[in-house]
């Protein structure tokens, strides 16, 4: 049987290949973009569709993963509904990047259209030959045109990759397991 140490560790491989899921689909969606004609729909094809919510689900898919390893290694006492909020604001405690990252208004956003693709709709809006990601009612000032809306998603999750090690190494600290990184 496994360490406990080991399930939220396996939570942060999990985070990892959640975000490079996102950039894979980043990159089908900027190939599929090249390629489509210019007699579509107001609605995006399929794949292009595909791709854009393949790499919102991913990215929120990663950062939900780092919130089940924080609050399975610190054992927070955390329900559904404050799982990120209450994770992240545990490590934003002591880590100001971790806080200016879960800070940033995209995370928010793309927290919002995922919950409306799943639950509701979420609107794509065609502007000529480009389609736009609908607002989500937050104060994210970004980038709406589906490519540049994506490649933001990607940054971001990015941003948090390379929050990780230290990410993994405070929750070593506070577990009293030493530090987890090379």
């Amino acid at each position: 049987m496994s360490k406990p140490q080991d399930d939220w560790q396996s939570y942060i491989e999990a985070a990892q290949r959640k975000i490079s899921i996102a950039a894979y689909h980043e990159e089908c969606l900027q190939r599929e973009l090249t390629s489509i004609s210019r007699n579509q729909s107001s609605l995006p094809p399929i794949p292009i569709q595909a791709h854009c919510e393949g790499v919102i689900v991913s990215v929120i898919a990663a950062v939900d993963q780092v919130a089940k390893a924080t609050k399975s290694a610190l054992r927070l006492r955390l329900g559904e509904q404050d799982l990120v909020t209450g994770a992240f604001g545990s490590l934003a405690q002591t880590m100001p990047g971790v806080k200016s990252w879960f800070n940033e208004p995209i995370g928010h956003d793309l927290r919002r259209i995922r919950v409306r693709m799943i639950h509701h709709t979420y609107v794509n809006t065609r502007q000529g030959y480009r389609w736009s990601i609908g607002s989500a009612d937050t104060n994210f000032e970004g980038p709406r045109e589906l490519l540049a809306y994506t490649e933001s998603a990607v940054r971001y999750g990015e941003r948090l990759r390379d929050l990780l090690p230290l990410i993994e190494d405070q929750i070593a600290k506070r577990t009293g397991e030493g530090t987890t990184s090379n």
